[in-house]
Formats: C-alpha cells, sequence, structure tokens
C-alpha cells in the first residue's frame, strides 16, 4: 500500500476519533445523534481542507516526516492555519446553522494530538519494520547523496545492504535475498547473464533517476538528456483542459483575494504607515514564451532598497526587509496581491516561479535546460515550493529546477 495513503488515512481516523471525542465532551448522552447529525458534514467537508493544508505544509512527505523540531514547527503552523480556516468557514459561510467556537478548538486540539502520535507510530514502523533491503552500484555523487538521505531517512522504506562501485563486484551467488531493489549508476551497464540472474531471483532494478523520481519526488538535472525530455515532457493543448485550468485559476484567485482582503488591508495600511512609501511592489519577472511581465507584491522592503540594480533576496534575514515585511513574508501575505496576475493571466496558481529577467540569462546560462521552464505559464506556487526553501543562490535553484 502506498505510504503516503498510509498517512494520509491515519489523519482520517485521526479525524474520526476526535470527532467521537468531541460529541461525547461536550454534548448529553441524549443529544449524541442530533450533535452528530448536525455537526459530522460541516466537520467533514473541513477536514478535507485540512488534510489540503497539511499537504502545503509538507506534512505527508515521508523524506520530512522526522520527528525533528522543524517538522513540528510546521506541524504546529499547519493546525493553526487548519483553526483559522474553520473560523472563516463557520462565520464567513454560515449555512450550516452552527457557530462551534469552544468545539472547534477541542477539534483542532484532539484532532492534533492523534495525527501527531499517528506519524511517530507511522514513523517508526516504517523505519524499523516495512523496508526494502537495497544495494547501490555506481560512485556518482548523485548516488552518493541518495545513500545519505536513505541512510538519515528510513522511513522511505529502504535500508541499503551493500555499496559496490562496480557491477563486476557484485557476486549474485551469495544474494539470495528475494525482490532486493537494486540502484544503478546511469552509466553502469550489466551483462546479459548477470542481469538475467537478477531478473530470476526476482530482483527490482532502477536507475539512480528514476530512484530519486520514486523515492524523493525530483530528478537531478544532469540525468535529465533529450530522450528523456521528449518522451516525459508534453505540453497540453487540448481546449478542454486548458478551459478547466483557466476556469480553476480565476476562481480560485477571486476566492483568495476575498478571504485574504482584510489581511491585504490591514498589512497595506502598516506599509505605509510604517515608511509612507508605495503598498504595492511592482517587479519584472520572464513568463511564457520568454515574455516580460509585472508581478504585483506587497512591498516588504525599504523604499530604495533595489536603487543600485536588482540583487537576489537573501529571505527574512536580508536587512533591506522592513519589521513589517519580515512578518508579511513569513505568513506569506506580502505574496497574495499575484492573484491580480493570475486574473490578467500572467500566472496559474501552479507552475514554476516566474525569475527576473537579470537573473534568467545567469541562469540559463549554468543551469542545463533551465530554457525550458519557459514552456508552460509560471505559477503562484509549484512543486518546488513546497518541497524545498526560498532559493537565493544558482545552487538553490538548480535544486528547485
Amino acid at each position: 500500500m502506498n505510504r503516503i495513503f498510509i498517512v494520509a488515512l491515519g489523519d482520517f481516523a485521526s479525524f474520526f476519533i476526535s470527532f467521537l471525542l468531541l460529541i461525547f465532551i461536550r454534548f448529553e448522552q441524549i443529544n449524541y445523534q442530533s450533535a452528530i447529525d448536525s455537526h459530522f458534514l460541516p466537520f467533514t467537508i473541513l477536514y478535507l481542507s485540512w488534510v489540503m493544508i497539511f499537504y502545503i505544509f509538507g506534512l505527508y512527505d515521508l523524506v520530512n516526516i522526522k520527528p525533528t523540531i522543524p517538522y513540528i514547527k510546521r506541524w504546529i503552523l499547519a493546525l493553526m492555519s487548519s483553526f483559522f480556516i474553520g473560523l472563516l468557514f463557520f462565520y464567513f459561510i454560515p449555512i450550516f446553522g452552527i457557530s462551534p467556537k469552544i468545539n472547534l478548538i477541542i477539534q483542532v486540539g484532539l484532532f492534533g494530538f492523534f495525527s501527531f502520535i499517528f506519524r511517530r507510530v507511522i514513523y517508526t514502523l516504517f523505519s524499523k519494520t516495512i523496508t526494502q533491503k537495497t544495494i547501490l552500484i555506481g560512485e556518482s555523487s548523485y548516488l552518493l547523496e541518495l545513500k545519505n538521505i536513505i541512510k538519515t531517512n528510513p522511513q522511505i522504506g529502504l535500508f541499503v545492504i551493500d555499496h559496490f562501485s562496480n557491477i563486476n563486484e557484485l557476486d549474485l551467488d551469495k544474494i539470495k535475498i528475494k525482490n532486493i531493489l537494486i540502484i544503478l549508476d546511469k552509466e553502469k551497464s550489466i551483462k546479459e547473464d548477470k542481469l538475467l540472474q537478477l531478473f530470476t531471483n526476482s530482483a527490482y532494478i532502477v536507475d539512480t533517476a528514476k530512484a530519486y523520481e520514486k523515492y524523493l519526488f525530483k530528478i537531478p538535472v544532469a540525468y535529465i538528456d533529450m530522450p528523456f525530455i521528449v518522451d516525459n515532457i508534453n505540453i497540453k493543448t487540448d481546449p478542454l483542459y486548458k478551459s478547466v485550468v483557466l476556469f480553476i485559476d480565476k476562481i480560485f484567485s477571486i476566492i483568495i483575494i476575498t478571504l485574504t482582503s482584510p489581511f491585504l488591508l490591514i498589512s497595506a495600511i502598516c506599509i505605509y504607515l510604517y515608511d509612507k512609501g508605495p503598498v504595492l511592489y511592482i517587479q519584472e519577472r520572464v513568463g511564457l514564451d520568454n515574455k516580460v511581465f509585472k508581478l504585483y507584491k506587497l512591498r516588504s522592503m525599504n523604499k530604495d532598497s533595489e536603487k543600485d540594480g536588482a540583487v537576489w533576496s537573501s529571505g527574512t534575514s536580508d536587512k533591506r526587509v522592513t519589521p513589517i515585511g519580515k512578518i508579511i513574508r513569513k505568513t506569506h501575505i506580502d505574496e497574495i496581491p499575484q492573484m491580480i496576475n493570475i486574473l490578467k493571466g500572467d500566472l496559474s496558481l501552479v507552475g514554476p516561479r516566474p525569475e527576473r529577467p537579470q537573473f534568467v540569462s545567469m541562469l540559463e546560462e549554468t543551469i542545463p535546460h533551465y530554457k525550458l521552464r519557459h514552456i508552460i505559464k509560471p505559477g503562484f506556487t509549484g512543486w518546488a515550493q513546497i518541497k524545498y526553501r526560498y532559493a537565493n543562490t544558482i545552487e538553490d535553484s538548480k535544486e528547485k529546477f
């Protein structure tokens, strides 16, 4: 069974248990059934949004499911966001006739508790019990990195029993493990007789790139060649597909602007009062087919932060960021005006983040195939934004790409 599905199933069980406990704690026994009838549907709908929030915060990422301090911080932020969404849901869309203030707090608290406990159990189970024995063959930096990731993240389901620099070092007569996984460097070839032995032993063979794709959900740029591009990159031209994406983009951007308008207004007032400068920051970015467009953000830096030209920001540690800017960057409120770009058609909700023209030429010269980013519309968010931190170096941009 898919490991991510098991984690999601655990969250569903956590929700169901916490919901029943909520009814038991807050209502008299004679009112159990009526309380379930009035609360189950709205709380179930709300739970589906919580799953989305947990996904956005990377809580279904097996590599990051370890109970570390950064993970716990994300988990707490996800719970706080879930509670906030619950408030919006019940008090801005009061169609269910209930306003469960205390009940919502209890539900979020119980759900968070059981969800956290379940993740600890799953981490232990995945790390020590449900693992696949693995042999690595090769010496590339990517394979060595993968070996280190497997060692420090056993919960992804692999356990390295041996590592050979060359396929000839592999003595198949000594390996009698059924269904063993062989991760082979791309440049390493296997002779037919050894391949036959491996298949006879029910071995599963993948190259390094496929292992990265399957277990880490990314592909090293160095492993991408023209045959891969031809086989895997397909630009959707179906009119129905484009219409559905366009509809979703417009609807969600309007909903996001509407729901966040109070925070946008408060932030705009604070930005203006701080230094009497412009509220919006308009920046040129490279979009679809290399066309430059103006991207809108709430200003988070000093008024003259780029008087000497474009400089790659180092994030919230950048000295040019104002005190107000640190808050709106941390909460990503500064990004919300990009919904205007979505309504204008410059951005999609999901896609590669558009880069500034001053940096694009440099990145295209440094990162293989970087020009391919411009064959699809850039996005407000994307897989790299969920999986990786803010990029402020060429190496960061390469990793996100």
